[in-house]
């Protein structure tokens, strides 16, 4: 059926479009929802937000941090940091590989980029030189940056995928002969202690280095996502800056009622009892010495941290030229219990080339499987993913727990397979939107990894009047299937139908026009609505009744996060996912690369 107009008075919902930040009451034809955010430490209004990509940083002497990103969605490559805010967008041409001492000796971190035609940013540290001679560092591994210390020692981030994850602090009082005098941070990062958890002197990813007049240490970290911390000379964090989403977006844990929220490498735990709920008025402000230091919206907290570089080198999500590089290969996480135990899939930002599949060790994630989905290389980049591949498409299942790739380890895929989105049911069961099929769960294996096969899959039959499935959802519990058809190429959809009773043997199904029109491009559905947005429509969100497909309204970006115009397109095919709470209500994110964040409707 066509889309009709109707008001809409029980839903209420929360639009992730980032990390929760204060909310305001919003209301829209009827609708009752919040608006919010997750993975920013501001939400982008008043021009505020932590840019994408730290590269390089600096410190000067009053503590202020400039930064260099090679990328921004909102066109922030410079910023500028101080007292834990966001005071400015200033090119000082911050270099973190180079710098002078207090001897005036000029000291030189030379690299070499992996993959030069195609960027700038990712390197393997060859050596560092002293006025252009080579010097040999004690217990140094992989630098990554350079500073000079107040107190005047060399200060040489030890990062990448080493063991130390840690900031050194060298005397080179005689430079040929430098001495360790100290490491600040945790030996071994973000998999020291509790693997995965985020601690304040837990590091990864260091791409910056300082140190200020009063001795205060500042580190900047880049891995997928931003983080930028101050802390006394004592080793006391002071305050964190946070970004940590590029074309991607948050999902709700079904295991916990949407108390816990995932991104592809982060965990973050929301306390709704301090977020504004639909219906109530203000903004709530932030609060306590907590959110001071470690600038979290009210109601969120970031706890997890899941990608360990120096265990699992080849994880996918470490590596830009997989993760963000030309179609931006890995976005849009989806969290599924099988067997008790909890996975991630993620699709990516296209057409979903390839699926990821990790298992969970406490905080860590680990790849388990993965489902290439076409044959050709990885685009633009001359370097090749996973190591030892076949050619052609393939399934691969770490099948010696080891979280690397083995030749004996990759089996042939499906004729079948195509790239294009898709759904994973809460028996594991992988719904393929075009050529529409199903991978069929076959069980985990002995080292915990979820079991799929060429030869196991289920080829579906599409609802009455579709033409190509490009997006599919399916609810087992009620046996619905919500599938959207090809708009005027794989990136849009032009109908979307609501299938009741499919695999009991229905085909009959309404369906509408969704509200973004010819733009329209994502799809999902929770509970008794389904959400539609489009590429150009930034953070708008259309709301439509399961029943019927009648449109009840549209989610609209509020001052919150700086109104539609401070949001930006949603540029992944599954730039929305939703989650209806035991309360009632519903959780909404949506990608917002613009200010590098989601939303969040509630």
């Amino acid at each position: 059926m066509e889309k009709t107009n109707t008001r809409f008075t029980s839903l209420r919902c929360l639009l992730l479009l980032g990390l929760l930040a204060p909310a305001s009451a919003a209301m829209a034809a009827g609708l009752d929802y919040t608006v919010s955010w997750v993975g920013n430490s501001f939400s982008g209004a008043s021009n505020k937000w932590v840019q994408n990509f730290f590269i390089h940083m600096n410190t000067s002497p009053d503590g202020s941090c400039y930064t260099w990103s090679h990328w921004d969605e909102g066109g922030k490559k410079f910023g500028v940091y101080k007292d834990g805010d966001v005071v400015g967008n200033t090119n000082t041409r911050p270099n973190s590989l180079e710098v002078k001492d207090k001897a005036a000796r000029l000291w030189k971190l030379e690299v070499e980029y992996v993959d030069p035609k195609n960027n700038e940013f990712d390197f393997v540290p060859k050596r560092i030189t002293c006025e252009g001679k080579e010097v040999s560092f004690p217990d140094l591994f992989q630098p990554t940056a350079l500073a000079v210390a107040n107190g005047g020692e060399l200060m040489v981030a030890d990062s990448l995928t080493g063991p130390r994850q840690q900031v050194l602090f060298y005397d080179v009082q005689e430079p040929e002969y430098p001495k360790l005098n100290w490491a600040f941070g945790d030996y071994g990062g973000i998999a020291s202690g509790k693997p995965g958890e985020v601690t304040p002197t837990k590091f990864w990813g260091i791409r910056g280095i300082g140190t200020d007049t009063e001795g205060n240490i500042y580190v900047a970290m880049s891995e997928m996502g931003t983080v930028l911390r101050k802390f006394t000379p004592g080793g006391k964090l002071v305050w964190e800056l946070y970004g940590h989403f590029f074309v991607d977006v948050a999902c709700a844990d079904p295991a916990t009622d949407g108390r816990d929220v995932w991104g592809i490498q982060e965990h973050y735990i929301l306390d709704y009892a301090q977020i504004p709920a639909p219906g109530s008025a203000g903004v709530v402000p932030r609060q306590g010495e907590s959110a001071r230091r470690f600038h979290n919206p009210p109601g969120v907290k970031w706890v997890g941290y899941s990608l360990d570089r120096h265990k699992y080198p080849h994880d996918p999500r470490g590596l830009m030229f997989v993760k963000q590089q030309g179609e931006h290969g890995l976005t849009s996480p989806q969290i599924v219990y099988l067997k008790g135990k909890r996975f991630m899939f993620v699709g990516g930002m296209f057409a979903s080339n390839f699926i990821n599949i990790f298992r969970y060790d406490d905080e860590m994630a680990i790849h388990s499987g993965l489902i290439m989905q076409w044959g050709n290389a990885i685009y633009r980049t001359d370097l090749t993913w996973p190591p030892g591949k076949p050619k052609g498409t393939f399934i691969w299942r770490d099948l010696n727990g080891d979280g690397e790739y083995q030749a004996d380890e990759f089996a042939p895929n499906t004729e079948r397979v195509h790239p294009g989105p898709f759904w994973v049911d809460k028996l594991g069961n992988i719904w393929m939107a075009y050529n529409f099929f199903r991978y069929d769960f076959q069980g985990l294996d002995e080292k915990g990894n979820p079991i799929y096969g060429a030869d196991k899959i289920t080829v579906m039959k599409p609802p009455k009047g579709m033409t190509k499935v490009a997006r599919v959802w399916y609810d087992v519990d009620t046996d619905t299937l919500v599938a959207a058809d090809e708009g005027s190429d794989m990136r849009h959809i032009s109908r979307v139908f609501i299938c009741r009773h499919y695999l009991a043997g229905n085909r009959e199904a309404v369906s509408f026009v969704p509200g973004a029109g010819k733009a329209a491009e994502c799809v999902t559905a929770a509970g008794d609505y389904v959400f539609t947005g489009g590429w150009k429509e930034r953070g708008r969100i259309w709301v439509n009744r399961m029943g019927d497909g009648a449109e009840l309204g549209v989610f609209e970006p509020g001052a919150t996060v700086g109104g539609v115009e401070n949001t930006g397109w949603i540029d992944i095919l599954t730039g929305i996912t939703a989650f209806k709470r035991s309360n009632g209500e519903y959780l909404v994110f949506v990608e917002e690369d613009y200010k590098a964040k989601a939303i969040l409707y509630r």
